[in-house]
C-alpha cells in the first residue's frame, strides 16, 4: 500500500461519488486506499459512500456517531490507515485529486510533508471575494508570527496535504477546526517539507463550513499552539504600563516631563525584557542575555519612540492629560513590539 487518502465528510452527499471517481482516475496504477470519515451527515453522505465502496474495493467508510469535527476525523482516519504515507483532502472538490500523484512523487523524493499551496507561484483561488481573501491572509500571517515552525510555508492553512506516517508517530494531536496541518507542522517530527501549487476552486455543491465559531476556534487554537505567548506578552506589557505610568507619576513632581517620560519608558522596557526573557520566551535559549537585551532595545525602539512622540504631542497640541496620552502611545506600540520580539529578539 503506497498511500492512504483520508477524506473527512459532513453533508457531502452530492460530491462524494465524483470525488471517488476522480481519485481513482488520478491514482490509477498506484496502490492506495481512500478512507471516508463521516460525522453522521444528516444528508446520508455515509450511505452514498458505502454504496460506492461496493464498486471500489479500496474504499473504507467510517461512520461516526455525531459531528465531532474535522481534526478528530483526520486522526481517526490515520489510526486505521494501512499505508505509511497519508494524504488529507476535502470532499467538496475544491482540492483537485489530480495533484495527488505529484505530491506522492515528492514524498518519494524524500520530503516528509508536501503541502498543496494556494499562495505560491502557479497557485491561486477562484470564487473568493475580497473579505474572504483578507481573512485567509490574516490567518496565515498570525500563524507565521506566533508559530516559528510554519514561517517557511506560504500556505500553512491548507487543508490539502500529504505526509509520512512517521511525522505523527508518538505525537499527541488534538487539532481543532479546519486547520489540522498547523498542528502537524508545529508538533510533528519532520525535517524536509515542500509546497506544490494548486488552484482552489469554488464549491460546486453544498455550503462552506467557515463561520464565526470556526474563526473563534482558530484564534483559540493558535494561542494554544503558541503556548499562549501573545497573552503572556500582553500581560507583561500590562505590567510595563504600571511601571511606566507609576514612575512617570512619581518623577513628574521632581523633573521635567521630557526627562521623566524618557526614564519611565526605559524602565518599563527593561522590566518587560526581564519578564519576557524568563517567562514569555523562556524556551528560546539562543544567545546571551546581554545580546538579547540589546536586540530587544533595538527592536522596541520604534514602539518606544511612538510612545514618546504620542505622549508629548497629545499633551502639547491637544492638552490631553499626560497619563491618558501615555496610555495611547503604549497601545500603538504594542503590536510592533510583539512582532519584532517574536521574529528577531527571541527567534528560534
Amino acid at each position: 500500500m503506497e498511500l492512504s487518502v483520508i477524506v473527512p465528510t459532513y453533508n457531502e452527499r452530492d460530491n462524494i461519488v465524483t470525488l471517488l471517481e476522480r481519485v481513482e482516475s488520478s491514482l490509477k496504477g498506484r496502490r492506495f486506499e481512500l478512507i471516508v470519515v463521516d460525522d453522521n451527515s444528516p444528508d446520508g453522505t455515509a450511505d452514498v459512500a458505502y454504496k460506492a465502496s461496493e464498486r471500489y474495493g479500496n474504499v473504507k467508510v467510517i461512520r461516526r456517531p455525531a459531528k465531532l469535527g474535522l481534526g478528530s476525523a483526520v486522526t481517526e482516519g490515520a489510526r486505521v490507515a494501512k499505508a505509511n504515507v497519508l494524504a488529507v483532502m476535502d470532499a467538496d472538490l475544491q482540492h483537485p485529486p489530480e495533484l495527488l500523484p505529484k505530491m506522492l512523487d515528492k514524498i518519494n523524493e524524500g520530503f516528509d510533508i508536501v503541502v498543496a499551496s494556494r499562495y505560491i507561484r502557479g497557485g491561486g483561488i477562484e470564487g473568493w471575494g475580497l473579505w474572504r481573501r483578507l481573512v485567509s491572509r490574516v490567518a496565515i500571517a498570525l500563524a507565521k508570527l506566533a508559530l516559528p515552525r510554519v514561517r517557511g510555508f506560504k500556505d500553512s492553512m491548507s487543508g490539502f496535504f500529504m505526509f509520512k506516517r512517521g511525522v505523527i508517530d508518538g505525537v499527541e494531536l488534538k487539532p481543532k477546526g479546519f486547520k489540522v496541518l498547523l498542528e502537524i507542522l508545529v508538533k510533528g517530527k519532520w525535517n524536509a517539507a515542500t509546497e506544490l501549487p494548486y488552484m482552489f476552486k469554488p464549491r460546486l455543491k453544498g455550503k462552506s463550513k467557515l463561520n464565526t465559531k470556526e474563526v473563534y476556534s482558530y484564534i483559540k487554537y493558535l494561542l494554544e499552539l503558541s503556548s499562549y505567548r501573545p497573552i503572556k506578552f500582553a500581560a507583561v506589557g500590562a505590567s510595563g504600563i504600571v511601571v511606566n505610568e507609576g514612575l512617570l507619576h512619581l518623577l513628574i513632581h521632581f523633573i521635567p516631563l521630557q526627562v521623566a517620560g524618557a526614564l519611565a519608558i526605559e524602565t518599563s522596557v527593561l522590566s518587560n525584557f526581564i519578564l519576557n526573557n524568563y517567562w514569555t520566551f523562556k524556551d528560546r535559549k539562543e544567545g546571551g542575555i546581554l545580546s538579547k537585551c540589546l536586540r530587544y532595545h533595538g527592536a522596541v525602539a520604534i514602539g518606544a519612540l511612538v510612545n514618546y512622540v504620542v505622549l508629548l504631542s497629545l499633551v502639547a497640541f491637544l492638552g490631553m492629560h499626560y497619563l491618558i496620552a501615555n496610555l495611547i502611545g503604549i497601545f500603538l506600540g504594542f503590536l510592533a513590539n510583539y512582532s519584532v520580539s517574536e521574529l528577531f529578539v527571541w527567534r528560534s
